[in-house]
């Protein structure tokens, strides 16, 4: 959950900081999630959460904190991990979900998400981390979702 997440964050970011050591936050909202509950139901909605969960779970390091951040959104700790190779993972995580077949019965349909991210050097807590890639994941959302934007450069 959000609190238990956030805990994660805080220690995850003394720590890097301590080690000097590379972190990337990323915060991971599906787009237009409200119109797959209003269409296909709260179960199929459910299910399409799960299935992001389970992607993240296969792509992502045992080292990696994934959270459930909100409704449908998603918070993950890169340990270690600098920008050049957050961007690159979270924009294959993100292509690979898009392609993936959501079912609905017989009908079958995709779902994109948008994702901000901020790394650990630009910021002095992590609640500046975090909102940083609050920030960022409210411009891939506003710069027509089904992207990853890196804080700090949403231009």
């Amino acid at each position: 959950n959000h609190t238990t997440t956030f805990e994660y964050l805080n220690r995850e970011f003394a720590r890097a900081k301590r080690h000097q050591t590379p972190l990337t936050f990323a915060m991971l909202d599906l787009d237009h999630f409200k119109s797959v509950n209003d269409t296909y139901g709260y179960s199929t909605g459910d299910r399409v959460l799960k299935n992001l969960a389970r992607l993240l779970h296969q792509r992502l390091r045992k080292t990696d904190v994934i959270g459930r951040y909100g409704g449908e959104e998603f918070a993950v700790i890169l340990i270690g991990a600098d920008t050049m190779n957050a961007m690159k993972l979270m924009n294959e995580i993100r292509e690979q979900f898009s392609q993936l077949h959501q079912q609905s019965g017989k009908e079958e349909f995709h779902v994109t998400l948008s994702c901000g991210l901020a790394e650990i050097t630009n910021y002095d807590s992590s609640h500046a981390l975090n909102d940083a890639a609050d920030k960022a994941l409210y411009h891939a959302k506003r710069s027509g979702r089904n992207c990853v934007v890196l804080a700090g450069h949403e231009s």
